[in-house]
């Protein structure tokens, strides 16, 4: 019997993307015994990646800038309508759009060091969204796509005083994705937060990230001729038991 034909369903390329609005970032300084601390930053990077593949073209392309805070803005694009990272001192974003039987991605980092005289508590915070669309006709349940968009971050901080030290942690990340037949038409607003608790003065660091990934899949549905063969083969199979039993009964 020979191997079922597979026949490609049309489909609607994914498109992934996040935007995190770094113009709306937000510090809140508590301190203690009506001590208000200072916290200065430094030390900034940001790192950006894209990348489009369909059958016959590839293109991965990456920058680095190490300074957010000066005007101009960075891109790394692979084909730019395909995927795209873009970072300035007001955006801090990406797309990815699959294209038909390709496959498209883009992240991008933000990092920074800083400074914090403690004791008190420092809050960050700024706005993301994120969106997933895209649909097939007959999605594929056991295609294991892994389209998703996502944001995240963490903060860290570590204080040595009075003979002794301290250090304090805060992670944040939301994701959108289609894992197992998940529909991927999908789109979220929030705000990624982070608090750092010191009891004194002392060095941390702060990263934000996004990461996206779109593809363009193919279910496995098999054509009207292999469900003919298949039942073909059953029939065939069934008459070969019955023989068999038969053939024990003389």
């Amino acid at each position: 019997m020979s191997q079922s034909s597979v026949a490609a369903d049309t489909t609607v390329p994914v498109a992934a993307t996040a935007t995190i609005d770094w113009s709306k970032l937000q510090l809140s300084i508590t301190g203690v015994n009506d001590t208000v601390p200072t916290v200065t930053f430094s030390g900034q990077n940001t790192s950006l990646s894209s990348y489009a593949s369909s059958p016959g073209q590839y293109e991965n392309n990456s920058k680095s800038i190490n300074n957010w805070t000066d005007p101009k803005s960075a891109n790394a694009d692979a084909g730019t309508t395909f995927a795209n990272a873009l970072a300035s001192t007001l955006n801090f974003s990406g797309d990815a759009n699959a294209m038909q039987s390709g496959s498209a991605s883009s992240s991008g980092t933000r990092t920074e060091q800083f400074t914090f005289d403690g004791p008190g508590v420092l809050t960050v915070t700024v706005p993301y969204t994120i969106s997933l669309n895209g649909e097939t006709s007959n999605y594929c349940y056991y295609c294991y796509n892994y389209d998703h968009a996502s944001v995240s971050g963490s903060a860290s901080f570590n204080s040595y005083v009075d003979n002794g030290s301290s250090s304090t942690h805060s992670n944040s990340s939301f994701s959108l994705h289609n894992y197992y037949g998940t529909p991927p038409s999908q789109s979220q607003s929030g705000t990624l937060v982070f608090g750092i608790f010191a009891s004194g003065a002392g060095n941390g660091s702060l990263n934000v990230n996004f990461d996206l990934s779109a593809h363009s899949p193919v279910s496995s549905v098999p054509e009207p001729e292999s469900y003919a063969m298949l039942l073909a083969g059953l029939g065939l199979m069934g008459a070969m038991v019955r023989r068999r039993g038969n053939n024990r009964n003389i």
